[in-house]
């Protein structure tokens, strides 16, 4: 029996949002002590701040685990569970943005990029444990 394996966001990607969202948080800071500073100043800053706090979270939420009967799927706002029998293809697609990864079940679609840490491994032992092979697609 093997053991649980989780993978997510890659470490480096997670640390740069959470600093990007610190530093503009310290913009917006200063720009609000700032006197006469412009409304649209204010709100470019805090649109910012909103923008990296929105992915750290997204990206601090989002992983996949693979248990030995199968994997769970956690995105920011639901964990969902699927059995290894229950993937019925896993379709590789190469783009501009990178390489995205769409896992069809039979309870719907779970997908990861290639911005999850170790995604070709996850991609090999998700074609393995499922008895699977893969379908590609190029955009572009």
């Amino acid at each position: 029996m093997a053991s649980a394996r989780t993978f997510r966001t890659r470490l480096l990607l997670r640390l740069a949002v959470g600093a990007a969202a610190a530093l503009w948080a310290g913009v917006l800071g200063l720009v609000v002590g700032l006197p006469g500073a412009e409304p649209q100043t204010v709100l470019g800053a805090a649109g910012f701040v909103a923008f990296f706090l929105a992915f750290s979270f997204v990206y601090g939420r989002t992983w996949i685990a693979v248990l030995p009967e199968g994997i769970v799927a956690a995105t920011p706002f639901r964990i969902r569970p699927v059995r290894f029998e229950d993937i019925v293809e896993i379709v590789v697609q190469d783009g501009l943005a990178g390489r995205v990864y769409a896992v069809f079940t039979r309870r719907g679609t779970v997908q990861f990029t290639s911005l999850f840490a170790h995604h070709r491994e996850l991609f090999e032992l998700l074609l393995e444990r499922a008895q699977l092979t893969p379908r590609s697609t190029t955009v572009g």
